[in-house]
């Protein structure tokens, strides 16, 4: 088979698979507003369980706003949550075959008078952004989204303006998701969003899941270098090797 004949194939059987789990919906409202909301990805019993874990890690962690990361190492949820099969037919829309994980976090929101600002998750990234979708996050709603709940808020097709929003942009346009605890909400990484305030009493908690274009990675992996290659070089060269900047973390960490 062909490079081109195995493309061909591959487009085929997600065209396939999309139809036979009724996702058309959803591409439509990635392709059009860049993100969708999925309903009935897993039984409410698995967003029962995820929640729990989430905040066992919150009291162990005492406390956090947002983001814990690597929690992959933190249960089989968590290792559930990155094998749903409509949420990883779409992640595979946007982002091609063989996309990979970038990160598995958390957050749990509580009562704020404070918005979390329209923004963008590209990054690292030039701009314009690459005209194709490069990650992806979506967020798993332990609790019911809704505006007064501290809901994400999208601006609509910014998507397609493929930069960062700047002095501002945004907040006017932005509109609250409305999702029932159960849902997942999907967005491509040039959307742009933020989240509301929260009003209610309690915890609103979530779970995220970022994912890459699997072409964006290194052929070559030198984490495992041998340090006397790394002691006898400036520190450019472990610059150029990927192993000072802030991606592939290796344990929880609190970020703030």
């Amino acid at each position: 088979m062909s490079a081109a004949q195995a493309v061909r194939a591959k487009t085929e059987e997600l065209r396939q698979r999309i139809d036979e789990l009724d996702l058309e919906g959803n591409v439509s409202d990635l392709s059009i507003d860049g993100y969708t909301v999925i309903r009935d990805a897993a039984p409410l019993s698995f967003f029962e369980e995820l929640r729990e874990s989430v905040l066992h890690i919150n009291h162990r962690m005492k406390g956090f706003r947002r983001f814990p990361t690597n929690l992959l190492n933190e249960g089989v949820v968590f290792e559930q949550a990155v094998q749903l099969e409509k949420l990883n037919t779409l992640y595979e829309f946007l982002l091609g075959p063989n996309f990979i994980v970038s990160q598995v976090s958390a957050s749990v929101k509580r009562t704020t008078l404070k918005p979390f600002a329209i923004h963008a998750d590209m990054n690292g990234y030039e701009q314009p952004f690459p005209g194709h979708s490069v990650i992806a996050t979506s967020i798993f709603c332990c609790d019911d989204f809704t505006e007064e709940a501290g809901a994400t808020r999208f601006v609509p097709g910014s998507h397609h303006l493929r930069r960062h929003p700047v002095d501002g942009e945004g907040e006017s346009e932005a509109v609250a998701v409305a999702a029932p605890t159960g849902s997942i909400v999907l967005w491509d990484g040039a959307m742009w969003h933020g989240n509301c305030p929260r009003t209610l009493p309690g915890e609103r908690v979530v779970l995220h899941l970022t994912c890459n274009r699997q072409n964006v990675r290194p052929i070559e992996s030198y984490s495992g270098i041998a340090p006397e290659v790394l002691r006898r070089n400036p520190p450019e060269f472990s610059a150029l090797l990927g192993l000072t900047d802030r991606w592939e973390r290796r344990e929880m960490v609190r970020d703030r």
